[in-house]
């Protein structure tokens, strides 16, 4: 069988589907005041420490290599890095948290902060990744993550906004349409997912789809997708080998993942011949 691709044009092909029906034609990528754009914009600072945060590592100790030596940059894998929210906004008011899991490590400390006024929340649990349903996701909250292992090592830490309601109604419209378009399952799942990428809902897009793969583990687009969300806004991660079991398990299923997002492209190679 010869090779097939199988493209995926940004705002082509699913969200043309759903562009034209009313009320959401306003998902064009331009900033306008007020929207949940502009609110990313506002609130990069933020982030700052935290993009610097693998990249500083290793002048403040010798972390362990990566097996079979030290051909990338070293990263301490001893810290619970943030894989799940980082450098997002956040849509509705349930959140997927989740970190690396150094080794030999029991319990950790989960905590999450107010920006403004310091008011916290925390919980120790014994699994890296804990589901948040609380005060602190109002809206327009901005929140900082922290994560202690309690190995002697520093926490991991990450930080995100809550979209602001009037963010979230015109989101929750957007959504509602894509679910009158009668589309097929995964199909639905991706537009969805372009949705919140469109208004940096990150940790959304990629909490949708871990979900979609544990429902439906046999769909490679789903591991592709997920993949190539790591690739575009956290390349960081990839010295975590956060993506990379995902391009391998949509190859077990047959197909080799192939980013071109950078033009608005997602091509999926089948590996039969």
């Amino acid at each position: 069988m010869s090779r097939k691709h199988q493209r995926f044009i940004r705002g082509g092909i699913y969200l043309s589907l759903y562009l034209t029906l009313g009320g959401i034609a306003s998902l064009a990528p331009h900033p306008v005041p007020g929207t949940a754009e502009t609110a990313v914009r506002e609130i990069s600072p933020l982030f700052v420490a935290e993009s610097r945060e693998l990249e500083e590592e290793p002048q403040q100790r010798t972390p362990p290599c990566d097996p079979g030596g030290c051909p990338r940059p070293l990263i301490n894998r001893n810290v619970p890095h943030l894989i799940t929210p980082r450098q997002t906004q956040v849509a509705g008011d349930r959140l997927e948290l989740r970190w690396y899991e150094p080794e030999d490590v029991e319990q950790y400390t989960l905590i999450l902060r107010r920006r403004h006024d310091g008011e916290g929340w925390q919980t120790r649990v014994s699994e890296p990744g804990f589901t948040y349903q609380g005060e602190l996701l109002q809206p327009g909250t901005r929140v900082v993550v922290t994560v202690d292992a309690h190995n002697g090592e520093a926490v991991g830490e990450s930080q995100f906004v809550v979209m602001s309601q009037a963010q979230q109604e015109a989101l929750d419209e957007r959504l509602r349409a894509v679910e009158a378009a009668n589309l097929g399952w995964l199909e639905t799942i991706l537009a969805k997912v372009e949705l919140y990428d469109q208004v940096q809902a990150f940790a959304n897009s990629i909490d949708l789809l871990s979900e979609a793969i544990a429902t439906t583990p046999d769909e490679p687009q789903l591991y592709c997708r997920l993949a190539v969300l790591y690739q575009q806004h956290y390349p960081e991660l990839s010295r975590l080998n956060v993506y990379q079991p995902l391009q391998e398990a949509a190859e077990d299923l047959g197909v080799t993942c192939e980013s071109g997002w950078d033009n608005g492209e997602l091509t999926l190679t089948s590996n039969d011949q």
